[in-house]
Formats: C-alpha cells, structure tokens, sequence
C-alpha cells in the first residue's frame, strides 16, 4: 500500500505548538500511558469500531485530527469498513512512525505533516468520519468552535472525540486538584520525574469544557446531534459523538 506524506511550511502561530513540544520531549511516557491503557484508549477505539461497522456498509474516508503515531488507529481502522485514511499531525517524529503503523493497511494513507488548526479550517476536501483524541482541549473556547465549525462543514457522517472534561462548577484550580489526586495513585508507572512533566503540562496546556459544554460546542457548530457516549472509569476522560 503506498503512502503519501505531504510537508507543509508554517501558517503562523503553531495553536497547538506548546502540546506538540510536550509530545516530542516525552514519547517514552506517553508510550507508557498507552500501553498499559491508562487513558482508556482501548475502550474508546472500540466504541469507534462499532460506529464505523453500523454507519457505513460501504467503505468510507476516515479523518485523523491530531492523529501522532497512528497506532491506536491501526488496530481500530484493519478491519473497518475504511477506503481512504487522512492523519495530520504536526510532529514529524510521529509521522515518521505513523508511516510504519499504517503499512500494512488495507486503503489508502494520506498523511500530512501540519498544523491540525491550520490544516482544517483550509481544508475543502470532503470526508465521511472525523475522530480526534485528546487534542482540542488544548484550544480556547472560540478556537474550539470554529474547529467544529470547520469540521462540520467538511463532514458527511459523524465526528467523535476524546477529550477531558471538567466538572459543572469546577474551578480551573479544582480541575487540576482533581486531576493530581486521581492520578498520581494510578499512574504507577510513571517515575516522579515523568509525573512533574505531565503535571506541568496540564498546568499549562489544559482547557478543558463540561461534559455540556463539549456538548454545545458541536449544537453550535451545526451538528445535528451530539451526545456523550463513554466516560473512562476515573470519569476524567470521556467521548462524544456528533452525527451530521
């Protein structure tokens, strides 16, 4: 199966830039979180599996937002009813290993070495499926909306993501007050100096929405539904689907 890697130059501030930083400093401790499902990744990619397998009885064109490495998806999309896959990514590193999870895919790669912001408010081809993980809480509010606005606009099924999600009434203070309490007791595989770099990412990076407001963001952007349909069992991350 070929696969097409296409570079694109910087298109100004890099929205997401300070994340993609975090991502390539520490890929070791991420690979850690992922594998021992920590962030629940598993539960998610196989509520996603099911979607596809009911929305779509001929193949459809799949959407990565913010994809990195591409591996979750490899074990969700092998045998999905998927003809055209398109990962952007901003970090090359991830890319580059994004190539070799998909290798072996049964459609169509195309991945895109690029701001996601950038990459989809100028995006003018069509697809059926969006999926983006863990990635749009790092926008403010209004940069949140007009992504879904654009990917609304370019979509003919459905958009899920994963993302945190704050509690009603939380202060940002009481969010990471939440997030150190249950984390630091769970995420045991992680070394101390693993955990300050993830804390200060949160710290920083975080912009979490309320299960509602999540909710309200793709009401807003024109999605013709939109409902939460997974919380992981810490009920910090949780996935939502919003069908066109």
């Amino acid at each position: 199966m070929n696969i097409l890697v296409r570079e694109f130059q910087s298109e100004g501030r890099i929205t997401d830039g300070e994340a993609i930083q975090q991502f390539q400093r520490q890929w070791a401790t991420y690979q850690k979180l992922i594998e021992s499902n920590a962030l629940a990744h598993r539960e998610a990619g196989e509520i996603l599996h099911g979607v596809l397998a009911q929305k779509f009885m001929e193949p459809a064109r799949f959407l990565d937002i913010a994809c990195g490495d591409a591996a979750q998806m490899a074990r969700v999309l092998i045998d999905s009813p998927v003809r055209h896959y398109h990962g952007i990514d901003l970090s090359k590193p991830a890319l580059e290993l994004a190539v070799e999870n998909l290798r072996r895919m049964p459609f169509e790669v195309e991945l895109d070495h690029r701001d996601f912001v950038a990459a989809i408010m100028k995006r003018n081809e069509p697809t059926d499926a969006a999926w983006c993980s863990l990635s749009i809480h790092h926008l403010q509010r209004d940069e949140k909306l007009r992504l879904f606005q654009a990917i609304r606009a370019s979509t003919d099924s459905f958009l899920m993501i994963y993302e945190p999600t704050s509690l009603d009434g939380e202060s940002r203070d009481e969010y990471m007050e939440r997030f150190c309490r249950m984390f630091q007791t769970k995420w045991s595989m992680l070394d101390h100096d693993e955990w300050t770099q993830i804390e200060q990412h949160v710290t920083t990076c975080d912009f979490p929405e309320t299960a509602s407001g999540w909710l309200d963001l793709g009401n807003e952007a024109g999605f013709t539904s939109a409902i939460q349909v997974f919380s992981d069992h810490t009920n910090f991350f949780r996935l939502y689907q919003y069908d066109c």
